[in-house]
């Protein structure tokens, strides 16, 4: 598993982590939206680092929310995140 933390060294906070996929392409992976009180839930987005013109993806995480959507994203295995990015969308 490889995190890039860029949370100033506290643990289990981590704002973005960096995985390959199957066919060996590095992708970022991190958490945005959520508003309280509104319709907006916490998304995770992925990120291609290898290729710009391919389209970044997003997928709704079950919680709505972002400190519960960023825990388990810093506790993902590099396969959790490769099973969601196959079932996100590309980002409009």
């Amino acid at each position: 598993m490889t995190a890039s933390d860029t949370s100033g060294g506290t643990p289990g906070a981590a704002l973005s982590r960096e995985f390959m996929d199957a066919d060996m392409t590095r992708w970022e992976a991190y958490v945005s939206g959520g508003q309280p009180n509104t319709k907006l839930r916490a998304r995770i987005f992925f990120v291609c680092l290898e290729d710009n013109f391919r389209r970044p993806r997003w997928t709704a995480h079950s919680s709505g929310s972002v400190p519960e959507a960023s825990r388990a994203l810093a506790a993902m295995s590099d396969s959790d995140l490769e099973q969601l990015l196959r079932a996100s969308q590309a980002l409009d």
